[in-house]
C-alpha cells in the first residue's frame, strides 16, 4: 500500500506500508503538485486533521465554561457529598483544559506524538465525562476517538517509523 505522509515540517513522503514495517520511497516533497497533491483524499484528510485540532481547541473553551458552571452554580445549596464531588469533578475538567489546547496544537502542526496522546487523552475524557454526567463533551470525546482510529487520520498523525 503507497500512501502520503506528511511530517511536522509540513513536507510531504511517498510511503509504502510493507509486511515487515513502513518504508519511504521518496522524502521531503516541498511542492505536492508532482504528486497530485490536489487529490480529494489529500485534500479530505488536512481538513479532517484541522478539523479536529480546532474542535479540540473549542472543547478546551467549553471545558472552561462547565467549570465555571460546576464552581458558581448553587454549589453551596447541596448535600456535602455533591459538593465534594463537584469539587472533584471541576478540579479534573481545569487540569483538562490545557491538554485541550496542547493536543489541538499538536494535531495541527503534525507531532510525531500526536496521535498516541490524542487517544489516550480522549480515552480518559471520556471516563471522566461519563462518570460526571458531561454529555456533550462526552459525545465529542467519542467522535475523537472514531475519527482518530480511522485508518487515513492515523495514518497521517502517527510517525511513519511505527
Amino acid at each position: 500500500m503507497i500512501y502520503l505522509k506528511c511530517n511536522k515540517e509540513h513536507k510531504w513522503s511517498v510511503v509504502t506500508k510493507m509486511a515487515g514495517g513502513n518504508s519511504v520511497i521518496d522524502d521531503d516533497f516541498d511542492n505536492l503538485e508532482d504528486i497530485d497533491s490536489y487529490s480529494p483524499s489529500v485534500q479530505n484528510i488536512n481538513l479532517v486533521i484541522n478539523a479536529i485540532a480546532a474542535l479540540h481547541v473549542f472543547l478546551g473553551i467549553i471545558t472552561i465554561l462547565i467549570a465555571y458552571l460546576i464552581f458558581t452554580f448553587n454549589i453551596f445549596l447541596a448535600p456535602l457529598i455533591i459538593i465534594v464531588v463537584n469539587l472533584i469533578i471541576g478540579a479534573i475538567l481545569i487540569a483538562s483544559i490545557p491538554l485541550y489546547f496542547i493536543i489541538g496544537w499538536a494535531i495541527w502542526s503534525l507531532q510525531p506524538w500526536a496521535w498516541k496522546v490524542s487517544v489516550i487523552a480522549n480515552m480518559i475524557f471520556l471516563i471522566i465525562n461519563l462518570i460526571g454526567a458531561i454529555v456533550l463533551t462526552a459525545l465529542l470525546n467519542i467522535v475523537f476517538l472514531f475519527v482518530l482510529f480511522s485508518s487515513d487520520v492515523k495514518q497521517a498523525l502517527a510517525p511513519i517509523d511505527e
